[in-house]
């Protein structure tokens, strides 16, 4: 490792040079009958000989031995050419390292863990700690202490991330990195199956140590989803909440309690039993009494994985829904008489050649009723409307401008009116099954009477349209057609409400139709959101800079301003550059803190729910297969400590050290007992 202390082994000369050149000079005495001094004189010089011989050796062995010891030789990992270290360590910190493992946590267990091992490191060890955040602040080397100082700091993350990608900007920082080194990369996971898949097959010049965190129970009971089959919320009208829950465990589960929460209502508990590695779908009936944003808690109670015991979502429900009908032919008030029904709908009417723009504020259901042509200034009017989610229905008038129709018909991707042809035929085509009619009927309607259509405009029909048919002369021939047009819906009637061309406005299924294209106008907004997944959220308020959007959550301190989007189709906010400050999941408002004010339910990713794992010898095997061929397990196991000899390169100088000082010894020994 430090090559330049062999220059060190020229001292060796020197005790050659002193046993060379420090022989004794004898001096001759002369007896009668020596013969028996020669032979002891023979011996004597002998012994001497092999004796300063055998110093010498030692002598040179023990310097030898030294030098060799600062020099600090080594067998290195693989084809490493060093012994300094380029250490990689990922710590797995989603949420399902919840889980109780046989220290605790399996984080914390995963941290003493890393905290011991580092602290046996060598100190020009170069560390990087990296989390499933991945942070950018994250990715630099550090020294021992800074890495031990970071583990302290991990906490857990809403974020999930496939072990893959943490392996990859491992090797990315090794790639960087000017010095050269052995390199590892250190896993600290539970090895759940939903982020330990996906390897890529590859090739790496890096050692892949591996450590399991096993939880001592695998097992997790946690709520799915939530949803409404209708779309429909109104005051005092029962309403069905639908939910989901999966146990992931060899266990039954009997008689669990699933909780509900409506604002600071708390409907009655349902009981559910779920089989093992099961689910099961449940619905819990209550009433909404009063209108306004509704804030919704599912939850239940179990011993492992907390995160997923809860489930938040919200809708609004209205007083009344705001209509405007513009009429342009007298005489036909189908529409009018349909929604003065019920107080719910509060209709105006009004000509489309004298409303005004404020006659379209706050309105959520417009209808151009029987209008032969739709004014430039009205058009744009009921794109802002669409923009701003509500709903519109175009229905052509007995002489219809197709040129002006067809223009706008263009800018909503719906099909092109062509000229009326009379024909004497049925609308055969029902689409019961459509979302819109969800709840409706107990069963699927059969053996009425269907609708008569005597004249009507043909709509152009195109392989690239994207628009759905609720009624048809036939599935291909539509009739009543509506589209996805930005936050809102165009619905559009190829023939007007007039006895000559159509008996449908007296029909029970006009009723039907109308009402819940009325019912389902407002402003739709998700249900809940995914945290790590979050994107788009429309709105239906127009932004300012003086006013911006914020997004708050005092009880966990998040107030940011997220990027709003106004374009000439659309209106929303984008959540995804502010996902790094949501790591909560629960109620969050948006609000410009003066005249708007809607709340976003955000809920943890359910793909930690799953605790399915990988054994680490299983794991170890498919990154083999992946290409990765210096993969080690590094388990401890029955509370002993991690091998650290299985990360380092095989070092000898403790050994020499220890051999020169045996030598020295040796060198001692002989000089004071050995006497000549």
């Amino acid at each position: 490792m430090y090559p330049n202390f062999l220059w060190a082994l020229f001292l060796l000369l020197i005790p050659i040079a002193i046993h060379l050149f420090s022989f004794r000079r004898y001096k001759t005495i002369y007896f009668s009958r020596v013969e028996f001094l020669k032979e002891v004189k023979e011996d004597s010089r002998t012994g001497a000989r092999l004796k300063h011989l055998l110093v010498l050796i030692s002598r040179l062995l023990f310097l030898t031995l030294l030098v060799f010891a600062f020099a600090q030789p080594f067998t290195p990992i693989g084809d490493g050419e060093t012994t300094e270290n380029l250490t990689s360590i990922y710590f797995d910190n989603s949420l399902s390292m919840q889980s109780e493992g046989a220290d605790g946590d399996l984080l914390n267990e995963s941290k003493n863990a890393a905290i011991e091992l580092i602290t046996a490191f060598d100190e020009n060890e170069k560390i990087t700690i990296l989390t499933s955040e991945l942070l950018a602040t994250d990715q630099r080397f550090v020294s021992k202490q800074e890495a031990i100082d970071r583990i302290k700091e991990i906490d857990f993350s809403p974020q999930s991330t496939k072990i893959q990608s943490a392996i990859n900007v491992s090797r990315d920082l090794f790639e960087r990195s000017v010095s050269p080194g052995n390199r590892r990369v250190i896993l600290f996971s539970d090895l759940q199956k939903s982020i330990a898949t996906d390897i890529a097959t590859d090739s790496s010049d890096c050692t892949i140590y591996l450590y399991a965190a096993e939880a001592v129970d695998p097992g997790n009971i946690f709520i799915d989803s939530v949803w409404f089959e209708s779309p429909i919320h109104r005051i005092n009208n029962p309403v069905e909440l639908f939910f989901r829950v999966r146990n992931i465990s060899e266990n039954d589960v009997e008689d669990m309690t699933i909780n509900l929460q409506i604002n600071e209502d708390s409907p009655r508990p349902k009981r559910i039993s779920v089989a093992a590695n099961s689910y099961s779908i449940d619905k819990i009936t209550y009433t909404d009494r009063d209108a306004g944003i509704k804030e919704g808690t599912l939850s239940l109670q179990t011993d492992q994985l907390f995160f997923d015991d809860y489930y938040y979502f919200n809708y609004t429900i209205q007083e009344n829904i705001p209509i405007l009908i513009l009429t342009e032919e007298s005489g036909q008030n189908n529409v009018e008489q349909l929604y003065q029904s019920s107080n719910y709908y509060s209709a105006v009417s009004k000509n489309i050649n004298a409303v005004t723009t404020d006659d379209f504020k706050d309105k959520s259901l417009i209808v151009c009723q029987n209008v032969n042509s739709i004014p430039s200034g009205i058009k744009d009017l009921l794109k802002n409307k669409l923009k701003s989610g509500a709903t519109v229905i175009l229905i052509p008038g007995t002489r219809a401008d197709l040129s002006n129709w067809n223009s706008l018909s263009n800018e909503f991707n719906l099909p092109n009116l062509l000229p009326s042809e009379k024909t004497n035929s049925e609308l055969t085509y029902f689409s019961d099954e459509n979302p819109l009619f969800k709840g409706n009927f107990e069963e699927k309607p059969k053996g009425y009477k269907f609708s008569k259509v005597m004249e009507y405009y043909r709509l152009s029909g195109s392989s690239n349209n994207t628009y759905i048919t609720l009624f048809g002369l036939t599935k291909t021939n539509p009739f009543l057609i509506y589209n996805k047009w930005n936050n809102g819906r165009v619905v559009l009637q190829s023939s007007p409400l007039n006895s000559d061309f159509t008996n449908f406005q007296n029909h029970a299924l006009f009723g039907l139709t109308y009402l819940r294209l009325a019912e389902t106008s407002s402003f739709q907004t998700p249900l809940h959101m995914t945290m790590g997944e979050l994107e788009n959220f429309p709105v239906n308020q127009e932004f300012t800079e003086e006013n911006p959007m914020h997004l708050i959550n005092e009880d966990y301190g998040v107030d940011v301003i997220p990027q709003m989007i106004t374009s000439s189709q659309s209106r929303y906010i984008t959540l995804s550059p502010v996902q790094e400050y949501i790591q909560e999941a629960g109620f969050y408002q948006l609000t410009n803190n003066k005249d708007f004010e809607q709340s976003i339910s955000i809920n943890y990713n359910r793909s930690e729910s799953y605790t399915e794992c990988f054994t680490v010898e299983d794991y170890q095997k498919l990154l083999n297969d992946g290409g990765f061929e210096n993969v080690r397990i590094l388990n401890n196991s029955d509370g002993e400590r991690i091998e650290l000899k299985k990360l380092n390169a095989t070092e000898y100088w403790r050994i020499l050290l220890i051999l020169a000082l045996v030598f020295l010894a040796i060198e001692i020994l002989l000089i004071k007992l050995w006497k000549s």
